[in-house]
């Protein structure tokens, strides 16, 4: 009966403000549309996840989120993202190697690095093992926007110029 009472008691004086959003490893909005973007997020803050998640109906993004950059790396082949977002902040591996494997997959998706970094020499980094473009943190939509439609249109060029080879 106390947790009951604790949490209209907390309701009541607005400590439990906490923002819900999408759980991780469940898919938002997806659809068989190509014009929609399919995006695999690793996110260490709840905060990004929120924001991606909010940002995946106003912009018709098909949002995956994975725990670890294990499971992330075996969905691809599954949900075949254009973009994958990775936070450097994520604990399991060395964020090289990660963007590393996760741009080598049979999608050949573009991995963003999420970071508090975000300087020509990460980038540099960051393009030499795979990836495409860093990403800074805190997120901010109008970043984050800029940066994936960017990358869509990059993979999505790379993929058509690679089914007109065909």
């Amino acid at each position: 009966m106390w947790p009951v009472v604790q949490s209209i008691l907390d309701t009541i004086s607005g400590r439990s403000r906490k923002r819900v959003c999408a759980p991780i490893l469940e898919k938002r909005n997806h659809f068989e549309d190509p014009n929609r973007i399919t995006i695999l997020s690793l996110l260490a803050d709840t905060e990004d996840r929120c924001l991606i998640d909010d940002l995946s109906s106003k912009y018709s993004w098909d949002v995956f989120f994975a725990k670890g950059w294990r499971e992330a790396y075996g969905l691809t082949d599954q949900i075949k993202p254009a973009i994958i977002l990775f936070d450097r902040d994520v604990a399991g591996a060395d964020w090289r190697h990660v963007v590393s494997a996760l741009a080598s997959t049979s999608t050949a998706a573009c991995v963003l690095l999420v970071s508090r970094v975000a300087d020509d020499y990460l980038w540099n980094e960051v393009v030499s093992n795979g990836g495409y473009d860093v990403v800074p943190k805190p997120l901010r939509e109008d970043d984050l926007v800029r940066v994936v439609r960017l990358a869509w249109s990059y993979w999505n060029g790379i993929r058509q110029a690679g089914a007109m080879r065909k």
